[in-house]
C-alpha cells in the first residue's frame, strides 16, 4: 500500500518525520518496505493572472498576455487555446528552471518580446499533456511558488499490509493507525450528498438471488454527467498510489477504493437492460464472459455475477464488463457497492488468474458497514466533477446483516501473556485510541463490540495483541522464562537404534542412506519374485517403485565404492522397507537392519599379508552386535536358506527367529560386477526389540570355586555345534554355568559321516563347594542324555 503523507494529513495530523512515522508503523505490525521523496521536477515557477489577453501583431495563432505575479507584470506570448483573462495559471518567470532541467529565458517570438513562459503539465514535468495551460485552483494568490501551492513535494511510504488487515489498504485504515500511533483525533471527510434527481427506486431495482456469497449490495444514480479528464490532484493522489487515470467518472471509483478501501464499480445506466441489477449464479448455457480487458473468462457454477435483467454485466468483486463500462458518451451512470464473501471471491480471483485491486481486497474481507460510507463518497465526488445530478435515495439489499463478535478482555491475562503491569486505565486507553469500543466492567474485565472494519478480532488474544502493539513490543519488559525442562528418556527403540549404531561404527562400519525408492531390476537382483508399491510420479526409472528390502541399496552403495577404488567396504543401514499387503492399497512398513562387507580383515602391514574377510568374521560382527544388545541364548542354523546366499545361517533367540547372514552367491556378484566374497546381514528391528534385554542384568561374584571337565563327543556332522551347546545347557543345570567349544575334528580314528567336537565345561553350585563324586555323577547323565538325544559318544 503506497501511502501519500499530503494525503494522509487531511486525516490526521503528522506531527513526526517521515522517517520516524517509518519506525513507529513498523514496530506497530505495518513494515515500511520503502520511503520515497517525490520532488517536483521544476523550480522557480509561480502561480500568474492573467489580466488581459491580445492578438499578436505578426501572427493569428499566437496571443499576447499580461500576467501578473503579485508584485510584478510580465508580457508573455502565448500559443495556448485555453488562455482567458481573469484566470490563474503556471507561470515561469524569467530565470525558472522547467522540467529536464531547461531555463527559462527572455525572449522575442515574431519580433515581440516576451518575459517568461505561461506553462502546459508537460512543461512541468507532470504529465505529457500539452493540449492547453495546465488547470489551477482558482483561489491561490498570484505569485505564490506553485509546488508549495499544489502541495507537489510529497513522500511515499511503502506499506506492507498483513492479510489479517484488510481495513489497511486503504488511506482511512492506516490513518486510524497513525492517529494511536501519534494520539492525534482522526478527521474524516465531509460527506454531503445533494439529491436533486427522481428518487431512485422508480429507474432501477436490485435484486440477490445469491444472498450467500454477496450478503449486501448497495447503489446509487447519477443523471446528466459529463465525461471528461480528472482534474490535477486527483489524478496526481492516483499516480503517487499507482494507478493511471482513465476519466473523471472512473477515477472517483478508484479515487474511494484508496481513500476508503472499498472497491466501487460504475455502471453506464443506459446499457444495463431494465435498469436492474441481479447478483445471482450462471445460469445453464452461461460459459463465457467479456471482461474490461478484452478477456474472455471461462465460468464455472460457482463464479458469482453481477447482471442485469438480460445477462451478465460483470465478475462479482473482479472486474467489470465490456458491454457496460463507462464511455466517452455515458451521461447516466449506477455506482456499485457492494460487501462479497471473500471466500467466493478469493476462488474466482485465483481460478482465473486475475487479481486486481478489487479482488485484492474483497478477498481479504472489507468493511460491511462501510459499504455505504463509500457509495456517499463516491456520488458526492462524482456529482461535483461529472456536473451531473444525483437521484434521490439509495438501494440498499442487506437480508441478513454481518454480526461482530462481543469480546472479553481479562487484565490479568493480558499482563500474564505479555509479562507487564498494564492497568485497566492503560489497557481502555490503549483499546480506544485503536477506536475500539471498549467498556470497563470492573478492574479485571473488560468488554467490546468489535467494529465492523476489524474483521480479525475474534478471540482474546487478538485484543492481547493490540494492547502489545500500540503500547510498543519495546515497553515490554525483558525477561527470562522460568520453568523445568526436563529431557523425557529416550524409548527402547530409539535406545536400541542408538546401541546399533554404536556397536557398528565401532566394529568398522560406515552407517548408510539410501534411497526408499528403487528400481525394478532391484528384484530380480536378489533373484527373488514379486514387486513393490509402484509410484504413479516417479522420479526417475531409477525410483519407480517402493524398497522392500535394504540390500539392493546397500548393494548398489558398495559396488560405486569399490568402483572408486574403496577395496575395503563396510556399510549398514537403519531404516523401513514398504512390504505390500494383499488386503490393503498401502504397504506394511517395517524397520529393518541390513549391512554388506567386502575385503580384507586388516589393512596392509610389515607384520605379513593382510587376510581377506570370511564367513567367521560375519559370524563375529553379528555375535558382537546381538551381546551388545544383551540378546541371550542366540543360535545359528543352516537350513531354509533364501537363493541370493550361498553360505549362511539364520539367526535365532531362543524360539524366536531374528534374521540371516551369509555370503552372497556368485549369480548376484556377476549382476553387479563385483569380484571377491561379499557378505551381508539383516534383521528385524521389531524381532530384536522383543528379544534384547532392556538393561544389563547384575549377576554376584561366585563365593565357591567350579570344577572344570572336557569332553569330547563324536556325533553325526549334520548336528550342528549349537545344538549340541543347547543340549548341554539343558540338560546340565543349575550346574552347568558354561560350556565353551574348543576343538573340533574329522578324520582317522573317527568314523566317516561324523566328527568330533570337544567342550569344555564349568560346573559351579552358588549355595556350596561341589566335589568331585558329585560332579562326576551329573556330567556322567549329561553325557547318556546327550547319547539319547543327539545319538553322541565318548570318544
Amino acid at each position: 500500500m503506497r501511502l501519500s503523507l499530503n494525503w494522509l494529513q487531511e486525516f490526521v495530523e503528522v506531527t513526526v518525520s517521515p522517517e520516524e512515522l517509518s519506525d513507529r508503523l513498523t514496530l506497530a505490525g505495518f513494515e515500511v518496505e520503502a520511503v520515497e521523496s517525490v520532488v517536483p521536477p521544476f523550480a522557480g515557477v509561480v502561480v500568474g493572472r492573467v489580466l488581459t489577453v491580445t492578438a499578436h501583431p505578426q501572427a493569428d495563432r499566437l496571443r499576447l498576455a499580461e500576467v501578473e505575479t503579485g508584485g510584478r507584470t510580465f508580457q508573455v506570448v502565448c500559443g495556448a487555446p485555453n488562455l482567458e483573462a481573469g484566470v490563474l495559471y503556471p507561470f515561469s518567470p524569467p530565470g525558472a528552471t522547467l522540467a529536464g532541467g531547461r531555463v527559462v529565458k527572455p525572449a522575442k517570438l515574431r519580433g515581440v518580446s516576451s518575459e517568461g513562459m505561461l506553462l502546459a503539465e508537460d512543461d512541468l514535468g507532470l504529465s505529457s499533456d500539452h493540449t492547453g495551460l495546465m488547470a489551477i485552483p482558482q483561489d491561490l494568490s498570484p505569485g505564490r511558488d506553485l509546488a508549495e501551492a499544489l502541495h507537489l513535494a510529497d513522500t511515499v511510504l511503502e506499506v506492507a499490509v498483513t492479510p489479517n488487515r484488510p481495513d489497511c489498504l486503504s488511506i482511512l485504515g492506516l490513518a486510524r493507525e497513525v492517529a494511536a500511533i501519534l494520539g492525534r483525533p482522526l478527521h474524516l471527510p465531509q460527506v454531503e450528498v445533494p439529491e436533486t434527481g427522481e428518487p431512485i427506486q422508480d429507474r432501477a431495482r436490485v435484486t440477490i438471488l445469491a444472498p450467500i456469497p454477496c450478503p449486501r449490495y448497495a447503489a446509487r444514480l447519477l443523471t446528466g454527467l459529463t465525461v471528461g479528464p480528472s482534474p490535477f490532484w486527483l489524478r496526481r493522489r492516483l499516480e503517487l498510489a499507482g494507478l493511471r487515470s482513465i476519466n473523471n467518472l472512473v477515477d472517483v471509483t478508484n479515487y474511494v477504493l484508496l481513500e476508503w478501501g472499498q472497491p466501487l464499480h460504475a455502471f453506464d445506466f443506459e446499457r444495463l437492460g431494465c435498469g436492474e441489477i441481479v447478483v445471482r449464479l450462471p445460469h445453464a448455457g452461461e460459459k463465457q464472459f467479456h471482461t474490461l480487458d478484452g478477456q474472455e473468462r471461462e465460468l464455472t457454477p460457482d463464479t458469482l455475477l453481477i447482471c442485469d435483467a438480460v445477462r451478465p454485466v460483470a465478475l462479482a468483486g473482479v472486474m467489470g464488463g465490456l458491454d457496460s463500462e463507462v464511455t466517452g458518451d455515458t451521461r447516466q451512470v449506477l455506482i456499485e457497492s457492494a460487501y462479497f464473501n471473500p471466500r467466493q471471491i478469493r476462488r474466482t480471483a485465483k481460478r482465473l488468474g486475475l487479481s486486481t485491486e478489487a479482488s485484492y481486497r474483497f478477498e481479504r474481507g472489507v468493511d460491511p458497514d462501510g459499504v455505504i460510507h463509500a457509495l456517499e463518497r463516491a456520488a458526492q465526488l462524482m456529482g461535483r466533477l461529472g456536473g451531473g445530478s444525483i437521484a434521490a435515495g439509495r438501494l440498499d439489499v442487506y437480508p441478513t446483516p454481518i454480526a461482530r463478535p462481543r469480546l472479553s478482555l481479562r487484565v490479568s491475562r493480558t499482563n500474564q501473556v505479555l509479562g507487564a503491569a498494564y492497568s485497566p486505565e492503560q489497557i481502555v486507553g490503549v483499546l480506544k485510541a485503536l477506536h475500539l469500543p471498549v467498556v470497563a466492567l470492573d478492574d479485571e474485565n473488560l468488554v467490546l463490540q468489535a467494529p465492523s472494519h476489524r474483521g480479525d478480532l475474534e478471540r482474546e488474544a487478538d485484543l492481547i495483541e493490540e494492547v502489545a502493539r500500540l503500547a510498543g513490543f519495546d515497553g515490554i519488559p525483558v525477561t527470562l522464562p522460568r520453568g523445568e525442562l526436563a529431557t523425557p528418556r529416550p524409548g527402547p527403540l530409539a535406545r536400541l537404534r542408538r546401541t546399533i549404531q554404536e556397536l557398528l561404527t565401532g566394529l568398522g562400519f560406515f552407517e548408510a542412506v539410501t534411497y526408499s525408492f528403487q528400481a525394478d531390476r532391484s528384484f530380480r537382483l536378489l533373484g527373488e519374485h514379486g514387486s513393490g508399491l509402484r509410484l504413479a510420479n516417479p522420479l526417475s526409472e531409477e525410483q519407480t517403485v517402493m524398497r522392500t528390502s535394504l540390500l539392493p541399496g546397500l548393494l548398489e552403495a558398495l559396488r560405486r565404492n569399490v568402483a572408486r577404488l574403496a577395496g575395503d567396504v563396510r556399510l549398514f543401514e537403519l531404516a523401513r522397507c514398504f512390504l505390500p499387503q494383499a488386503d490393503a492399497d498401502l504397504p506394511r512398513e517395517e524397520e529393518w537392519l541390513a549391512g554388506v562387507m567386502q575385503g580384507r580383515r586388516t589393512g596392509d602391514s610389515w607384520l605379513g599379508r593382510p587376510e581377506p574377510l570370511d564367513f567367521y568374521d560375519l559370524k563375529g560382527v553379528v555375535e558382537t552386535l546381538l551381546g551388545g544388545l544383551l540378546v541371550p541364548e542366540v543360535s545359528f542354523r543352516g537350513d531354509g536358506l533364501p537363493p541370493y546366499l550361498s553360505t549362511g545361517a539364520r539367526v535365532r533367540a531362543r524360539q524366536r527367529e531374528l534374521g540371516l547372514l551369509g555370503e552372497l552367491a556368485p549369480m548376484v556378484l556377476e549382476k553387479l560386477d563385483l569380484e571377491g566374497p561379499v557378505f551381508m546381514f539383516q534383521f528385524r528391528v521389531d524381532d530384536l526389540l522383543a528379544a534384547a534385554q532392556p538393561f544389563p542384568l547384575y549377576t554376584p561374584l561366585p563365593r565357591y570355586p567350579a570344577v572344570y571337565l572336557d569332553v569330547a563327543l563324536v556325533l553325526p556332522e549334520d548336528v550342528p555345534a549349537a545344538r549340541v551347546e543347547q543340549a548341554l545347557y539343558e540338560h546340565g543345570r543349575p550346574w552347568l554355568v558354561e560350556a565353551q567349544l574348543f576343538d573340533a575334528y574329522t578324520g582317522p580314528p573317527i568314523a566317516p559321516g561324523k566328527r568330533s567336537l570337544a567342550f569344555r565345561l564349568t560346573y559351579r553350585d552358588p549355595e556350596r563347594t561341589l566335589t568331585d563324586e558329585a560332579v562326576h555323577g551329573r556330567h556322567q547323565r549329561l553325557v547318556e542324555a546327550l547319547g539319547a538325544e543327539l545319538g553322541a559318544e565318548l570318544r
